[in-house]
């Protein structure tokens, strides 16, 4: 693997912004997660993002509204002022709402756990990092590294090569734990990633499924809504790496196909 696939030198960062911050800035309806502000109970989230209004006027990213526009709400009697928000985190934004193609990845290690994502709008991918502080840490990227980008991500930087035969998967639905037989080879190095591809009109995405560290990597793929039981296939890194490119590339030609 390139230094670049292991380090995502492609990507240039851009803003940080929190859970609270994008309630403001951005439309709902995305897939991304907003772990800090789902963990809150309803009535405190009101509060929460009050308060992250006023720190993004403090950091110059949102103007307050003009007494002019103020007053023109007041008058429409609805009380909603557009807000006029930095150029860069406004792009962000347009963005990522824009997005043809959408690469999740949620990844869990012993110790920690956050998400992934890729929002592709033509030759652009706007990366998206979520911590489970509910910090959105942005990047931009050729989206024709995508791949590459993906791959980085979704595999442990020094995985291994293993061997032996497949292992069904049978904890409990959205149970991040790997199965016994993949802990003891793998350890507390483990790195489990779930990778999906979402574009406009998919029907049964595919779900595939990583554990990798350096004592191996295994794969999973499945259908959602297949209802088949995950099995995971032991294979060399490259294997593993191979499978989420081949995921990223085969949604670009699906999009490509269809016009979407």
């Amino acid at each position: 693997m390139s230094d670049a696939e292991r380090s995502g030198a492609d990507a240039v960062p851009v803003e940080v912004l929190t859970d609270e911050e994008l309630a403001i800035l951005a439309r709902p309806g995305s897939i991304v997660v907003s772990p800090y502000l789902e963990s809150l109970p309803e009535r405190q989230r009101e509060a929460v993002t009050r308060t992250a209004y006023r720190g993004l006027v403090a950091r110059g990213i949102v103007d307050p509204p003009t007494a002019a526009a103020a007053g023109e709400a007041m008058s429409r009697g609805d009380g909603e002022v557009a807000l006029m928000v930095r150029q860069d985190v406004r792009s962000i934004v347009a963005l990522r709402e824009a997005a043809r193609v959408v690469v999740a990845v949620a990844r869990t290690t012993a110790a920690t756990q956050d998400f992934w994502y890729a929002h592709v709008v033509d030759d652009v991918a706007v990366l998206e990092e979520v911590g489970s502080d509910g910090m959105h840490r942005f990047a931009l990227a050729d989206a024709g590294r995508l791949p590459d980008l993906v791959a980085a991500a979704a595999v442990h930087p020094d995985a291994g090569d293993a061997v032996g035969a497949p292992v069904e998967l049978t904890a409990e639905p959205g149970d991040p734990t790997p199965p016994d037989e993949l802990l003891e080879r793998l350890g507390a190095a483990t790195l489990r990633s779930d990778v999906v591809v979402r574009w406009a009109g998919d029907r049964e995405p595919v779900l595939v499924g990583l554990f990798t560290g350096p004592a191996g990597s295994w794969t999973t793929e499945v259908g959602a809504g297949s209802g088949a039981v995950p099995v995971a296939v032991p294979g060399s890194a490259d294997d593993a790496r191979g499978t989420v490119r081949r995921l990223v590339e085969d949604a670009f030609a699906q999009v490509t196909i269809h016009g979407r």
